[in-house]
């Protein structure tokens, strides 16, 4: 057998000959420097100040993870609102079950969206900006949906539409057959 091709992973050692090479593009922590730099005491290791000493993330970090991740909501409503257009505007059970998730998730969303900005709020960071951006974009996402059902006829919007439950008119006239005098 080639020794060239034999790999021992036995040895945890990367000093020798037969340590597996990254491949090209692929930079490792270790190599980059950053592994250590919080144990090691560098504060100044992490761009912008981001990292605390200690490893924790700042309150300016915390809020701008919160924003980004409240406006990474925008690429998954306009998943949504693509599908919603490619399913059509008939009833089908492929364009009802787009339209369904449409108007579910935003509900979902902005019901758990406590929960969900839970990780970024601490006592000096305030979620409260990043939550009502999160919310708003939920709710575009919920109007798309609403105007996709009305576009389908499925939103009873005209006055037809309620026919049904709708009194008869009471008369205000009475016509009654007669006699000749």
């Amino acid at each position: 057998m080639d020794a060239k091709w034999r790999l021992d992973f036995a040895d945890a050692s990367t000093s020798g000959n037969n340590a597996p090479v990254n491949p090209p593009g692929y930079a490792s922590l270790r190599e980059l420097g950053d592994v250590d730099a919080p144990a090691k005491g560098k504060a100044d290791a992490p761009k912008g100040g981001v990292v605390a000493p200690g490893g924790a993330l700042t309150s300016a970090a915390r809020q701008q993870k919160a924003y980004q991740f409240a406006m990474s909501q925008v690429q998954a409503i306009g998943m949504t609102g693509f599908m919603m257009y490619m399913a059509g505007s008939g009833v089908q059970i492929f364009s009802m079950m787009v339209v369904g998730n449409g108007l579910f998730q935003p509900i979902k969303a902005i019901a758990s969206s406590g929960k969900i900005f839970e990780p970024y709020a601490d006592a000096s960071t305030d979620v409260t900006g990043p939550r009502a951006l999160f919310c708003a974009i939920q709710l575009a996402g919920l109007a798309m949906a609403l105007y996709k059902l009305n576009s389908m006829g499925l939103l009873p919007t005209h006055a037809s539409d309620w026919v049904s439950g709708m009194k008869p008119p009471t008369p205000v006239e009475h016509a009654y057959g007669g006699t000749t005098l």
